[in-house]
């Protein structure tokens, strides 16, 4: 299990389809979205600069606003459904998750209850940044963050 740590990041950009969603139902759609994002990258508007990024704000017992989507090396104008989306720059919380994607959700509690146990406070956007696949889930390395409110 790795640790929590802050980091302090600059703004950055992603290419992504936005959708309101559930967590229970994500599983489900996020590969249609990631598939609209990636048809986009193949026909040469959009530039692809680094991995896979999932987005998550206002989230509630209700839904989550989802953006699914790839880093890209700077804005960029829409194209369709494809927006140019930022990640929030800031201090945020962090650990990497190795194993499955369907763990996910234990990798965010662990964060969440580390930001509540040393006094901070979540400024209400978490995100995920794919790494490689690996046939071995052991080995899939997915970083897991949340902004924090400015101290």
């Amino acid at each position: 299990m790795s640790e929590v740590s802050v980091v302090k990041l600059e703004p950055s950009f992603i290419a992504a389809v936005r959708r309101r969603t559930t967590f229970a139902e994500l599983p489900r759609q996020i590969r249609s979205y990631y598939d609209i994002v990636y048809a986009a990258v193949r026909a040469g508007q959009v530039t692809k600069a680094g991995h896979n990024v999932a987005i998550y704000r206002n989230a509630s017992k209700q839904g989550v606003d989802v953006e699914c989507g790839v880093q890209v090396p700077a804005k960029f104008a829409d194209v369709g459904e494809v927006e140019c989306r930022e990640i929030p720059g800031g201090e945020a919380a962090t650990t990497v998750h190795w194993g499955p994607y369907e763990r996910l959700g234990e990798a965010h509690d662990r964060v969440i209850q580390w930001i509540r146990k040393n006094g901070r406070e979540l400024a209400g956007v978490g995100w995920e940044v794919y790494g490689h696949w690996d046939d071995d889930p052991a080995k899939v390395r997915t970083d897991v963050f949340h902004l924090l409110k400015p101290m």
